[in-house]
């Protein structure tokens, strides 16, 4: 009898394609670890992204639309140009990218672009372009077959892919100009070049880009559709034929620029991020306007960006300001906040970015599942060869690895193989009993834990009445009463096997075993299994959990609902004579819940804090999380740490528990500013010259702050006459925060007097003169230079001057060493006299 079964497996968005998203500036995701990782790319788009990985998850390659990469990061030999068309027109497309493998060929994937609506002035406005990648060139590294079919014109920027009902798949895209929806079937006979229309709901203010802006998702079971368009609406989708259909509006105000949208996993919820916000929408109210009324705020949100579920189980939200790091939803299926929205908590590799868009999603085709079973009865063969009933397929795989077409079975029992063809996944189950034509012998020893014990000796095999024990009697079964030898003889086929078991049955005396196991340690509430491990001559078992109740199974499971440390006993029987017990001790921890305190009320910028934990002995580690970044910490009775910024930082701390499950406690710390301080670099200053007003160039007459210079003045501006060090302490009035900077004053006025010159004529060092006089400040300047004699042989009087030449009445004079006497008086009147000597070189 032969047995077939249709049925069609669900689908979970991308699959084990989408476990490597590559996006934004030279940004990647690698979901195939836990916590995702971080890498980085090559690519280079504003928005639109597509990535691609083979069924186990590894990369394949990605595109912006415009561009191709292989695995390795580089540009595919012919991977430039896709759409024949400027490079912005297409990553400046929401949406504007995306990846289609072609059904019925694992080697080639459609690459799909979509130019934006700021480029119509080009007359290239919204114009769809395909492109094919074969993974067999270029030595299976990939490149790009075909570019630049033109599909589609007077498009939006929103463009997604669906599964269909029949082997096929939807690529849908909206109209600008006729408001439409396109859904475009792509099968193994290629692309349909005549879409599929269904009405679009226009956003309310028809001159907002007419609704071109934003993301279009469809929920994971194919049933709904989600547009943002400036405005937000969902609509019901049928992906056996691709017609939208009973449009919801879930916020009309096209003002608040709805651009990313996401449904959950389960697709209860749609997610969307507006201006400043990220938006929850629950989709399982009982009404349209029970929807609309759903609508909850879940924090601060960077409007014009993408989101997208994760293979995670999170959805995740790009970043449009250039940070280097994505939002994250940890548990978009649950209501309001507690799903868990934290801003900007996936980091990414540094000097890399999301900009606007995250990849678009990766359709595969919905695999049909078909079963077929077979009971086969061959007899008197020692073996068979089965065959799958296909044998025009690929990827066979029989119960224990084997990949071969036949498989042959040499026992009796279940086997199955499992091939798939273009669409369809089998699987061929064969139920086989095997006979052999010979004499089978078995042996039973059977010892007694009592005396006077007493044991029923039964034939291996039933299935016929011809049984014949050594006594001459029949029947399936007969009591042992002595020690001895007991036989059996009998067939069950009347034809290949003949049986003989034999039954050796001894009588002692000795203790038997009486045991079991289990974990010794549990949590409340957590079921622990007993294995029963006693020896198989006790049939009767009674259980005492040690809480007031029992069991009389033979390996029970039981739920503590107390903590604490209980005895578990078991007792065994064969009859009255016959028993015994043993017993053990289990202890049961219960959930600790696990909470923190705060040294300080008010915590400043770069002021260190400590947080202390509560815990207790079940408690084996606890781990701490602040600041984009996780601190274990073991048992550790107080963390310390200093916040270099200011903000609301979210504290988790983390218990895990000897065996209950971890328990969490989060709260947020506010770290206040310090004020900022900026006194300029260090300066001079002339002694008895005009004063130098020190303040700080941060100052605003409208903040309120308090004042402290380490002279001891609390103006805002210090009047300094004086070199030194001087110290600028500010205080913020409201969170007491303070901040301090120091700036040196020196003196400046001086002159540089030089100890050697030589008046060779070489047009270097030729004359004697202070040339570093710092003449703005000097008055009155005179120079006198004396011989070894006292004999006065050069005089000036002039600061811009050349000075002397080392002659005297046109004569050179000889080398060696002559004294100088200088005066200078400065402009604030004061007057310096430098002496000294120089040395005359030539």
């Amino acid at each position: 009898m032969c047995l077939c079964v249709l049925l069609s497996v669900a689908f979970i968005s991308d699959g084990q394609n989408g476990n490597m998203w590559v996006f934004g500036r030279d940004a990647g995701l690698d979901f195939n670890k836990q916590p995702p990782e971080p890498f980085s790319s090559a690519i280079r788009s504003t928005e639109a992204a597509a990535s691609v990985c083979d069924d186990e998850g590894r990369l394949l390659f990605y595109t912006n639309g415009y561009s191709v990469w292989d695995r390795n990061h580089k540009l595919m030999p012919d991977g430039e140009d896709l759409p024949r068309a400027q490079r912005d027109i297409i990553t400046s497309t929401t949406q504007g990218a995306i990846i289609v493998p072609v059904p019925g060929d694992t080697s080639k994937y459609y690459v799909f672009s979509v130019g934006s609506y700021e480029n119509e002035r080009h007359g290239l406005f919204g114009r769809l372009y395909c492109s094919i990648v074969d993974m067999r060139l270029n030595n299976n590294m990939g490149n790009v077959e075909s570019k630049g079919v033109l599909i589609d014109t007077g498009l939006t920027e929103h463009m997604w892919a669906v599964p269909g009902a029949e082997c096929d798949i939807w690529l849908l895209l909206i109209n600008r100009i006729t408001h439409k929806f396109h859904a475009y079937r792509i099968n193994d006979a290629g692309i349909t070049r005549v879409p599929v229309t269904s009405e679009r709901v226009p956003p309310a203010d028809g001159e907002k880009h007419n609704g071109t802006i934003g993301s279009l998702d469809c929920s994971p079971d194919f049933t709904r559709l989600a547009v943002s368009q400036g405005d937000l609406m969902v609509y019901d989708f049928d992906h056996s034929t691709g017609k939208v259909s009973n449009p919801v509006v879930l916020d009309p105000d096209i003002s608040m620029e709805y651009y990313g949208v996401c449904f959950s996993p389960d697709g209860s919820k749609v997610y969307s991020g507006s201006k400043d916000s990220l938006y929850q929408f629950d989709l399982n109210r009982a009404t349209p306007e029970d929807m609309v009324a759903s609508k909850i705020s879940l924090g601060s949100f960077t409007a014009v960006s993408a989101l997208k579920r994760a293979p995670d189980g999170k959805i995740y939200c790009a970043n449009s300001r250039g940070f280097s790091s994505l939002s994250v939803i940890n548990k978009p299926n649950l209501r309001g906040t507690v799903c868990e929205y934290r801003y900007n908590a996936q980091e990414l590799t540094p000097v890399t970015y999301s900009h606007l868009g995250l990849p678009n999603v990766i359709a595969t085709v919905l695999n049909k599942k078909m079963y077929s079973s077979r009971r086969d009865t061959v007899v008197c063969e020692d073996d068979v060869t089965l065959s799958a009933q296909n044998n025009d397929a690929r990827n066979y795989r029989w119960q224990n690895g084997s990949t071969d077409r036949t498989f042959r079975a040499e026992a009796s029992g279940t086997y199955w193989v499992s091939y798939q063809t273009f669409c369809k996944d089998y699987v061929d189950t064969f139920h086989l009993v095997l006979y052999k034509n010979e004499r089978l012998y078995n042996t039973t020893e059977l010892t007694a834990m009592c005396l006077a014990d007493t044991f029923l000796m039964s034939a291996r095999h039933v299935g016929t009445t011809d049984y014949t024990w050594n006594d001459g009697s029949t029947g399936k079964d007969k009591i042992a009463l002595t020690d001895g030898v007991y036989w059996v003889n009998y067939n069950v086929d009347s034809v290949c096997r003949i049986y003989s078991d034999t039954f050796v049955v001894r009588y002692v005396t000795r203790d038997y075993t009486l045991s079991f196991d289990a974990d010794t340690l549990t949590c409340v509430g957590e079921a622990i299994k007993f294995e029963n491990r006693s020896e198989p001559y006790y049939k009767d078992f009674g259980w005492s959990y040690g809480d007031g109740t029992g069991s009389t199974e033979f390996s029970p499971q039981h739920e503590y609902l107390l903590p604490g440390r209980y005895e578990v006993k078991l007792v065994g029987r064969i009859h009255d004579k016959c028993i015994d017990s043993m017993a053990q001790f289990i202890t049961v921890d219960s959930v600790f819940p696990v909470r923190f305190i705060v040294d300080k009320d008010k915590v400043c910028q770069g002021e260190q804090v400590r947080f202390y934990p509560t815990t207790d002995s079940n408690v084996v580690q606890l781990s701490w999380y602040y600041e984009g970044s996780i601190l274990a910490v073991y048992n550790k009775p107080v963390v310390e740490h200093a916040f270099d910024r200011s903000g609301i930082f979210p504290i988790q701390l983390t218990a895990k528990n000897r065996v209950c499950p971890d328990t969490y406690f989060s709260d947020t710390l506010v770290v206040y500013p310090v004020p900022h301080i900026d006194l300029g670099t260090d300066r001079t200053i002339c002694f008895a010259g005009q004063p130098l007003m020190l303040e700080n160039k941060f100052y605003s007459e409208e903040d309120e702050y308090h004042y402290k210079w380490s002279t001891g003045d609390t103006t805002t501006v210090l009047k300094v006459v004086h070199e030194g060090v001087y110290t600028l302490t500010v205080e913020d009035v409201e969170f007491q925060c303070s901040n301090s900077e120091t700036v040196k004053i020196s003196r400046d006025c001086y002159i540089d007097i030089p100890d050697v010159f030589t008046p060779n004529g070489d047009g270097i060092n030729d004359y004697f003169f202070p040339r570093q006089l710092l003449a703005r400040s000097v008055a009155a300047f005179r120079m006198q230079i004396f011989n070894r004699w006292g004999q006065l042989i050069f005089e000036t009087t002039s600061a811009a001057g050349r000075g002397w030449d080392g002659r005297l009445d046109g004569k050179e004079l000889p080398v060696g060493g002559y004294v100088y006497a200088i005066r200078t008086t400065f402009i604030d009147g004061h007057s310096e006299m430098y002496r000294g000597s120089v040395v005359l070189i030539r």
